[in-house]
């Protein structure tokens, strides 16, 4: 009987042996698996965070554009009103001055630049309603022959257009003509007289500040 109550011991002590080892060895799993999540967590929580101060980030960005894209529109469209009131101020100065003295000498050089660019020998002025009075065609026709060289014949249409002031002036059969009325100039020059607008009301002011 002592040898086998030896044996059993011997069985018992090894299977305790063994229960204490996978004990151990289940205790060092559960503690690597702990730690293992703890550092999943951690990254999760970490990528969350990230992901969350991207976006914020993200956000305040997108919130910043718009706010200058919106303050930069609105500015436009203050110079753009500013603009708009000095062209208004000007068409108003120029339907006053078209009932003054100096409108002729005004009406007269105009004429002058669009002969000279048509450089034909006969050429027919078309002006406003009532205009044709503020013209001396003889002193028109010197100023012509002074800048061009040679005579040109002028004459006045029963035609009229309709304009605040200026001119129409074309060959004898309308082929060719320049349109040097106000509205016409204004139209053809709109880009370079808002840009002097421009530089006059917002360049010298940016300077100051």
């Amino acid at each position: 009987m002592s040898g086998l109550t030896n044996i059993i011991e011997i069985i018992n002590t090894k299977t305790a042996e063994k229960e204490k080892e996978i004990l151990k060895e289940a205790e060092a799993h559960k503690t690597q698996k702990l730690k293992d999540a703890q550092t999943k967590a951690k990254q999760a929580t970490a990528s969350i965070t990230s992901k969350a101060e991207i976006e914020a980030n993200a956000e305040v960005s997108r919130y910043e554009a718009s706010a200058k894209l919106k303050a930069k529109y609105q500015l436009l469209e203050a110079k753009e009103a500013l603009i708009k009131d000095v062209l208004s101020s000007a068409q108003k100065h120029l339907e006053e001055l078209v009932k003054k003295k100096a409108y002729e000498r005004i009406l007269e050089r105009l004429i002058v630049d669009a002969a000279t660019a048509l450089e034909e020998p006969e050429l027919e002025i078309v002006v406003p309603k009532g205009h044709a009075s503020n013209i001396e065609l003889k002193s028109v026709e010197a100023a012509i022959a002074k800048a061009t060289g040679q005579k040109t014949k002028l004459s006045i249409s029963k035609e009229d257009v309709r304009a605040v002031g200026g001119a129409i002036v074309r060959n004898k059969d309308s082929t060719r003509w320049v349109d040097n009325t106000f509205e016409a100039r204004l139209e053809r020059l709109d880009g370079e007289i808002r840009d002097t607008i421009s530089t006059t009301l917002f360049e010298t002011k940016e300077k100051k500040e």
